[in-house]
C-alpha cells in the first residue's frame, strides 16, 4: 500500500505524465503478450489433440497424449485416450468376428451369395462356386455373370423385383451327375430404399434319392407280393370251382399254390431282414468258425445246388476263425453262395475261399455261371433288381432282394464288397471285413 502512494504521488508531479504513458503502454504490452502465449499454448495442445482424434478416425494407432493433471486439457486427453483404447478393442473384437464369419462361409456346406438392390454380388462362399462351376470374383459385379441356369437367375431376379422371398427346388447341371438343390431366395430390408437378397443353396440330391428309393420300394414291393398272391388266389378259387375233383389236375394246382406260397414267405422275410438292418439292430461280435459256417450253408443250400446242378465246393478249412456277428455271416454266405447256384449253369461249380492278414480277412464266392453284364454289374445290389438273363435262355426265382441284404449287412460290420464278372464265363464276389472287431461283454 506504501508502494502503491509513493507511486501515485510520484505520477501526479509535473513533468512525470510521459513516464506513466510509457509504464501504461509497457504493461498493456505484457498483457497482450501472455495472452498471445496463452493462445498459442491452447492452439499447440489443440492441434495435437485434433491430430490424434483424426489418426483414431483413420484407424491408425498413435501414441497416447500424456499431458500433466494441471493442465486445463488433461481430462479432454484422458478421454480421448480411452476412446482410442476401447476403438482398439472394438476393432479386436470386430476383426475376429469377421474371422469367425469368413472361416464359417469357407466351410459351410451351403452354398451363400448377397446380392444388393443393384443386382450386384457382394459375397459368395466356396461352395456357392462349386453348386455353380464357377469361379467367383470377389469384386462386385451382377449376379448374372455367374449365375447361367436360367431357373435359378429367373428365381433370383423374382426375388429382386417382387420384394419377397422365392423358394424352389432345382435341377443344377453337376459333375458328373446333376444334382438336386432346394434353393431360398430371401429378400431382406433395412430400409425402403436399402435391402438385399441372400441366395441359400442346399444339395438335397440324397434326399430325394432316398424318398425315390422308398417309393420304389414300395412299388417293387407290390409288384413282387401280387404275383404270388395272385396265383395262390387264382388256383385255389380254380380248385373250388371243380378242379379239385380232377387228381391229377388238384396235385398240379397245389404244387403251384405250394410254390408260390414258400415264394411269399420267401420275399416277406426278406422285406423284413430289410426293415430289421435298417432299424439299427446291434452288432454282436464272438468269434466264428467260418469253415463250419459255410460247412453248414453248403448243406442246407445243397438240394438248391442239385437241382441247378451246379457242385458246391469249400476251401475254407475248419479252424478259421474270425470276429464277426455269427447270424450275419450266416445271411451273408446263404444270399451270395444261392445267387450263385441259380445264375449258375448245369455242371457248373461255386467254389468258396478265405484268406486272412494281419489287418483284414475276406471271403470269395467265384461261380463258373452265365456272368453279368457291365450295365447290370452297376445296378445287382439294388433293391428288386434281377440281372438280365436273356442271353442265357435261363428263368431265375428269387425276391430280388438277396444281395441287397448282402450290402446292407457287410456295411453293418464295416466291411466292403467287391464284384467282378465277364459274361459267360462267371463270377467273382470278394467281401473284406477288418480283423479287429470290439468284442460284446
Amino acid at each position: 500500500m506504501l508502494i502503491a502512494n509513493t507511486l501515485l504521488v510520484w505520477l501526479i508531479r509535473p513533468g512525470h505524465w510521459e513516464a506513466a504513458l510509457l509504464i501504461a503502454w509497457s504493461w498493456s504490452l505484457v498483457e497482450w503478450g501472455g495472452i498471445l502465449l496463452l493462445f498459442c499454448w491452447a492452439d499447440e495442445r489443440i492441434t495435437i489433440l485434433t491430430k490424434k482424434v483424426e489418426k483414431i478416425r483413420h484407424a491408425e494407432a498413435p501414441a497416447h497424449v500424456l499431458l500433466s493433471h494441471h493442465d486445463p486439457f488433461y481430462q479432454l486427453a484422458l478421454q480421448i485416450n480411452y476412446l482410442q483404447t476401447h476403438q482398439r478393442k472394438v476393432q479386436r473384437q470386430i476383426a475376429g468376428q469377421n474371422q469367425e464369419f469368413a472361416t464359417l462361409l469357407d466351410y459351410l456346406p451351403i452354398g451363400v451369395m448377397v446380392i444388393d438392390r443393384y443386382r450386384k454380388v457382394e459375397l459368395a462362399n466356396p461352395a456357392m462356386e462349386q453348386f455353380l462351376q464357377h469361379r467367383i470374383s470377389p469384386r462386385r459385379h451382377p449376379f448374372t455373370r455367374d449365375v447361367n441356369q436360367f431357373e435359378l437367375a429367373s428365381l433370383i431376379n423374382s426375388a429382386l423385383s417382387e420384394r419377397k422371398t422365392q423358394h424352389q427346388v432345382l435341377k443344377l447341371p453337376g459333375s458328373p451327375n446333376e444334382r438336386t438343390v432346394d434353393v431360398q431366395a430371401i429378400y431382406t430390408a433395412t430400409s425402403q430404399d436399402y435391402f438385399q437378397v441372400l441366395v441359400l443353396l442346399y444339395d438335397v440330391t440324397e434326399v430325394y434319392a432316398v424318398e425315390q428309393m422308398q417309393l420304389d420300394f414300395v412299388s417293387n414291393a407290390s409288384h413282387e407280393l401280387k404275383t404270388p398272391v395272385t396265383a395262390i388266389s387264382g388256383f385255389a378259387k380254380t380248385l373250388l370251382a371243380g378242379a379239385k375233383d380232377d387228381p391229377v389236375k388238384s396235385v398240379e394246382f397245389l404244387k403251384i399254390i405250394d410254390q408260390q406260397s414258400d415264394r411269399l414267405v420267401e420275399l416277406i422275410n426278406d422285406v423284413l431282414t430289410i426293415s430289421h438292418i435298417e432299424s439299427g439292430n446291434a452288432v454282436e461280435i464272438e468269434d466264428v468258425p467260418v469253415g463250419q459256417q459255410i460247412a453248414s450253408q453248403v448243406h442246407l443250400l445243397g438240394p438248391l445246388a442239385a437241382v441247378n446242378q451246379v457242385a458246391l465246393v469249400n476251401q475254407v478249412p475248419d479252424d478259421f476263425v474270425v470276429a464277426t456277428d455269427q447270424r450275419k455271416l450266416d445271411q451273408i454266405i446263404k444270399n451270395v453262395v444261392s445267387n450263385a447256384i441259380k445264375y449258375n449253369r448245369p455242371q457248373g461249380r461255386v467254389t468258396i475261399s478265405a484268406q486272412k492278414t494281419a489287418q483284414e480277412w475276406s471271403l470269395v464266392v467265384a461261380d463258373t455261371g452265365i456272368g453279368i453284364s457291365p450295365q447290370d454289374q452297376l445296378r445287382v445290389f439294388e433293391r428288386f433288381y434281377r440281372a438280365e438273363t436273356s442271353h442265357s435262355n435261363q428263368r431265375v426265382n428269387g425276391s430280388g432282394l438277396g444281395l441287397a441284404i448282402v450290402r446292407e449287412l457287410v456295411r453293418a460290420l464295416n466291411g466292403k464288397l467287391d464284384l467282378q464278372s465277364q459274361l459267360g464265363t462267371g463270377t467273382t464276389v470278394t467281401l473284406r471285413f477288418p480283423v479287429q472287431q470290439p468284442l460284446t461283454e
